[in-house]
């Protein structure tokens, strides 16, 4: 189904794919960007599809503008109008999911690089409301399932073609439809729904490194509180972060997620910048309370073994991910600030203090979620800390390893 939409893809993506056009290959904006557009949001990035090959988007760009990436699957991050934009060219579904069949790994996508045409790409992709292809150029929107539109219209993520089979061949599709529920309050068709129950255990099947990438994806945007939620409701947090689904339903996970929804909040408001690290102090925060022995809001007591707890709990409640270490010492170095900024101490240089506009942020989530004390924002300026600053690459920095850094001094050194 072709028709005609105006929809507002801004003009150096409408230019990219132009430019693909007059080079003689066929080119369209894909994926969420056109989900975005059809809903009135600004899309976060955009991504494009073309007839042309990896070597023949590079042979039209330049080398110095085009790069190609990827093994299992191979595409061309593309430096245009001043932002990143991957291009990739329309592939066909794989062998490995023709079959249908007896075993799940008989299924599960290794490689990825079958080129095909533009229909042959849409229904190897996941879901209807994901394969909208628009032609910026000639303003034409084209929905090859012929649900697509119907289904952004009902608010329903349904699996493209046999749904079990569409999770066995990427797992990842799994959190992929829950992040959809979760973020746009969109509903499970009922097919995908039941498949997506019994092959929860699937995820399992996945890499870490991709499932880390996702989780960093859902800490950094302003809809993580939501995911979660919805992981939970669905069984899926079981799998992914499982020490908050054990104790979901404890003081201590409500309020490190009532954080979260405030940080993400201030972050929807532009109030501050989505950092993955502040997301994680965040969550980690309650946990390292409750392991002082003290209640949500109550912080612990500078110092001393605080600074070995605050590291043990990072690591355990985003146990299996694996977290990027400069992200994880972001995230120790503003929860251990907490207690000197919440008691305003001035016997430390705080504000000068690696981490310092990362720790007031924090601590005005705090201060919005539960404390509402008006002194707080005004002792504490907002400030530029060493965290955000351009850093000088160097060989063997210590900033790499966590284990031999030094502690801030205690009180009174």
């Amino acid at each position: 189904m072709r028709c005609f939409r105006e929809l507002p893809v801004v003009p150096h993506v409408t230019e990219l794919v132009g430019t693909l056009q007059r080079a003689g290959f066929e080119a369209y904006v894909v994926g969420g960007a056109i989900r975005d557009l059809l809903l009135g949001r600004a899309p976060k990035d955009y991504d494009v599809a073309t007839a042309a090959t990896p070597e023949e988007i590079r042979a039209v760009f330049g080398r110095r503008q085009a790069r190609i990436i990827g093994k299992r699957f191979q595409l061309v991050h593309l430096m245009h109008g001043g932002e990143l934009i991957e291009v990739s060219t329309f592939r066909r579904a794989p062998k490995s999911s023709a079959a249908g069949g007896e075993e799940d790994s008989d299924h599960l996508i290794t490689s990825d690089n079958d080129f095909g045409t533009a229909e042959e790409d849409v229904w190897r992709r996941d879901f209807t409301i994901n394969a909208l292809f628009f032609d910026p150029v000639k303003s034409e929107l084209i929905d090859f399932t012929g649900m697509g539109l119907a289904d952004m219209e009902r608010r329903v993520v349904r699996a493209i073609g046999e749904p079990r089979l569409r999770f066995e061949e990427d797992p990842v599709r799994l959190l992929r439809a829950l992040k959809l529920v979760g973020q746009y309050d969109f509903s499970l068709e009922q097919e995908t729904e039941n498949a997506l129950f019994s092959s929860l255990g699937l995820i399992r099947r996945a890499s870490s490194s991709r499932l880390s990438l996702e989780l960093e994806k859902i800490l950094a945007s302003s809809y993580g509180d939501r995911h979660l939620r919805t992981f939970h409701d669905y069984g899926f947090l079981h799998y992914f972060l499982p020490e908050l689904d054990e104790r979901w339903d404890s003081e201590v996970v409500r309020y490190a997620v009532d954080l979260l929804a405030v940080r993400n909040e201030r972050v929807a408001a532009k109030l501050y910048r989505n950092s993955v690290s502040l997301a994680m102090a965040a969550l980690a925060l309650p946990f390292v309370e409750e392991l002082h022995g003290h209640q949500p809001g109550e912080l612990w007591p500078y110092g001393g073994r605080s600074f070995d707890l605050i590291s043990s709990v990072l690591e355990k409640v985003f146990r299996p991910q694996q977290m990027i270490n400069r992200m994880t010492i972001s995230a120790e170095r503003m929860l251990r600030l907490q207690p000197l900024l919440y008691s305003r101490d001035t016997e430390h240089n705080v504000a000068e203090a690696p981490g310092y506009a990362h720790g007031r942020e924090l601590l005005m989530i705090q201060n919005e979620c539960i404390w509402h004390r008006d002194d707080l924002a005004a002792a504490w300026p907002p400030g530029r800390s060493r965290d955000s600053r351009p850093r000088k690459r160097r060989r063997n920095s210590r900033s790499r390893h966590p284990e031999r850094r030094r502690p801030m001094p205690p009180p009174g050194a």
